[in-house]
């Protein structure tokens, strides 16, 4: 089964929609065994960094992404 992002409090009407970068960079976060790094999101996402930071912000206002120690792990359900 494919993991994929979810936000602390969604119901099913209320789910955020993804687009397809922002689907890609959760696929890659969760995908994760540990929390990664900016810079291999950019790498395995191959998209500008201008990009990947709007998408982790997003996902991260959204409660599916949380960042420690300078690295990013995901809320993820199958």
């Amino acid at each position: 089964m494919e993991l994929v992002c979810c936000s602390k409090a969604c119901e099913e009407a209320d789910c955020v929609q993804l687009t397809e970068r922002e689907s890609s960079v959760c696929k890659v976060i969760c995908e994760s065994q540990e929390p990664i790094t900016f810079s291999k999101i950019k790498e395995r996402t191959d998209l500008h960094q201008e990009v990947v930071s709007r998408v982790v912000h997003r996902l991260m206002v959204h409660g599916m992404v949380e960042k420690a120690d300078g690295r990013y792990a995901g809320r993820c359900s199958q």
